[in-house]
């Protein structure tokens, strides 16, 4: 196995960008898309059931489906986006949309590429995602806001069934 010098800014499985870096550049991201008025749309991904394949198949096997994961998504995104892992099975990404539905084909081509198999040792296993989708001056002002909105958009995707998105704007404040 090749080893790699640890970077602090980045998750030491997937190569992406950390909590800590993802924060520091959504702070950034949202401070430069108000300043130019135009719309961020912040999506929190968590890959459905992850830990029920850590628990049947090991987790040496659940890291390489995230490793795996961690390359599709970040294929399936333009270069204007930022793709981290936030934790375990959650990854979060930010981009600039004109709107919500621009936001949603994203969403659903990140669904598409999640849901083909992941093929490990000979297995092929499907994994499938939940989406939460916010837009920042839409559904939250700042960083924090929008980061709490996504994160309940993520619970409704879950809540009806997990392997899809849901916007953000749908659900009621509380």
């Amino acid at each position: 196995m090749v080893t790699r010098p640890h970077l602090p800014a980045l998750d030491p499985l997937t190569w992406l960008p950390n909590r800590t870096l993802f924060e520091a550049r959504l702070v950034r991201a949202v401070r430069d898309v108000e300043r130019r008025r135009g719309t961020l749309a912040l999506l929190l991904i968590d890959l459905d059931r992850m830990e029920q394949v850590n628990a049947t198949l090991g987790r040496k096997l659940g890291d390489r489906i995230l490793r795996q994961a961690a390359v599709r998504m970040a294929r399936t995104f333009d270069a204007g986006a930022s793709l981290s892992r936030l934790q375990s099975d959650d990854f979060a990404a930010f981009f600039e949309v004109d709107d919500l539905a621009a936001a949603a084909r994203q969403a659903a081509r990140l669904l598409a590429r999640c849901r083909e198999p992941y093929v490990v040792d000979c297995l092929a296993l499907t994994v499938t995602a939940s989406i939460g989708i916010a837009l920042h001056g839409r559904d939250a002002d700042g960083p924090a806001a929008l980061l709490a909105r996504a994160e309940r958009a993520l619970n409704q995707a879950k809540i009806r069934g997990r392997d899809r998105f849901y916007p953000g704007a749908a659900e009621p404040a509380s």
